[in-house]
């Protein structure tokens, strides 16, 4: 809930910028101004790089010892008070070998976030790059030893952050409702209600959260190009003459002509070369042709599982999509394990646990300790891949964008949408007449799919006859990793 409440803030605020949402409540105390922060390198184009918060300042790595005194400004960012709402409904009715089911449900969703009196702390960045230009980082020190070691992270420095000024509270209001006729349903709510039989039920609830005053809800950080003499200087971070050859991650090279792959030589995905136009605006949907026929290589391991694993790992995998943070989380994790770190169990609640372990099983993964997570490995390599590319896509998607890929996966359309870019035509056309996408001439189904490919910045219209789906304007990555994220539930669901 503070997460979400921090993530909105941020994209209302400053949507493009350089403010970080903090995650997570009790890192509030550890960001501290002139604080030493990694950024972590991400796998694909399209992810956000990860903070690590270190336990020392920048002057406890240099080489003289001497305390920096850094001026601090303050000044008044903000008052902020904001109101989310997300109304999710629909209905089918269909039949299926005479069997006749029917589903209807709408799920209300209202985040209220009041901050009130935002201030932000900042260091004065000229004055502490004159206090800091004759001294030099001591490159022998463990930590800094750690992070070279590691290759996949660079130095930062805490430089500012906006903290609240007096106690606030974010509350999350869920009511959410389903009816049932027959055996089947459908789900398209942040909350799951499993009912049999026919019926009705009904579930509303509260949580209200408080936090106290100073409480820090984004930074800024600097990235330092450090030298190997242990001179520095603030520019796009890293390490001299560091190798940018080979990915730490096993599987990369299936994607090595491929735009979404990772490029190992930048750290931000707003440096990322072309990652603004990723995909262009007021585009057919079919310009995502080429990179999509190489998910049809990455996901084989899916649609090659026992059809009992194979349902298995599909049912767990929609669930997580009515959870943002597990989802989240697990994306965190499996870098961690790509990149033989070790997880992070901290991430998880404790009920949650057991669920990582399931999914890990199914994987195929072996782990020294089950509990604990010490390490695990994967037994089949080239399944780990697939899973982690489909886990990466999903926690990319906005908690919206997840509800809604479940219910086009319980309405039975995500075969459809996987053809749409195969057989759309320059002008991002396709006939309802074509049998393979006839299940979006079902308004229903239509209105679900539509509000979807809105949520990625694809812009999808209906006429008598036919569908058409273009990109929006500056459409970013975002309708590459939704078709990700569908090409991965298609695998498991059938053949892609």
């Amino acid at each position: 809930m503070f997460a979400k409440a921090t993530k909105n803030f941020v994209r209302e605020t400053d949507s493009g910028g350089d403010l970080i949402p903090v995650s997570h409540l009790n890192a509030s105390d550890k960001l501290q101004l002139l604080s030493l922060v990694t950024k972590r390198r991400k796998f694909w184009c399209w992810q956000k790089p990860k903070y690590h918060f270190l336990t020392v300042t920048l002057s406890d790595v240099l080489t003289e010892d001497k305390p920096i005194k850094p001026v601090i400004v303050e000044s008044d960012f903000a008052k902020y008070m904001g109101k989310f709402e997300d109304i999710v409904q629909g209905s089918i009715e269909t039949s299926f070998v005479k069997i006749s089911l029917g589903a209807g449900g709408k799920g209300y969703v209202e985040n209220q976030s009041s901050f009130g009196n935002l201030r932000k702390q900042e260091i004065d960045l000229q004055q502490l790059m004159k206090d800091v230009k004759d001294r030099t980082i001591d490159l022998n020190s463990s930590l800094l030893q750690q992070v070279i070691e590691r290759k996949r992270e660079v130095l930062c420095i805490l430089r500012e952050k906006i903290i609240t000024t007096q106690k606030c509270t974010i509350s999350e209001h869920i009511q959410t409702e389903e009816k049932v006729r027959g055996a089947m349903g459908c789900t398209a709510k942040t909350i799951k209600v499993s009912v049999s039989e026919n019926g009705s039920l009904m579930k509303d609830s509260s949580v209200i959260l408080e936090i106290p005053p100073a409480t820090t809800i984004a930074y800024g950080v600097i990235e330092l190009f450090i030298k190997h003499n242990g001179q520095f200087d603030e520019q796009q971070g890293g390490f001299e003459k560091e190798s940018t050859e080979g990915s730490t991650y096993p599987h990369s090279v299936q994607f090595r002509d491929a735009s979404f792959l990772y490029q190992p030589d930048a750290v931000d995905n707003e440096m990322y070369s072309g990652a603004k136009n990723l995909v262009p605006s007021d585009a057919s949907i079919s310009i995502l042709k080429q990179d999509l026929s190489r998910l049809k290589t990455q996901f084989q391991p899916f649609v090659k599982l026992p059809e009992d694993k194979q349902s298995a790992l599909y049912k767990t995998l929609c669930e997580l999509l009515l959870h943002e943070e597990m989802v989240t989380a697990l994306g965190d994790m499996f870098d961690d394990i790509c990149t033989g770190d070790k997880p992070d169990l901290e991430e998880f609640k404790l009920e949650q646990q057991g669920d990582v372990f399931h999914l890990l099983q199914l994987l195929g993964c072996s782990l020294q300790s089950e509990l604990l997570l010490q390490k695990y490995q994967p037994q089949d390599e080239e399944l780990f891949s697939a899973a982690h590319l489909l886990i990466s896509a999903m926690s990319e998607l906005p908690d919206d964008t997840l509800v809604l890929l479940r219910a086009c996966c319980d309405l039975q359309v995500v075969p459809a949408l996987c053809c749409l870019p195969h057989i759309a035509s320059a002008d991002g056309t396709v006939a309802l007449s074509s049998p393979l996408v006839a299940t979006l001439a079902d308004r229903g189904r239509f209105d679900v799919v539509q509000r979807l490919f809105a949520s990625s910045n694809i812009n999808l219209e209906m006429t008598e006859s036919s569908v058409k789906a273009v990109t929006m304007k500056e459409p970013r990555f975002f309708p590459l990793v939704l078709y990700v994220a569908l090409y991965g539930f298609h695998a498991l669901g059938g053949n892609v």
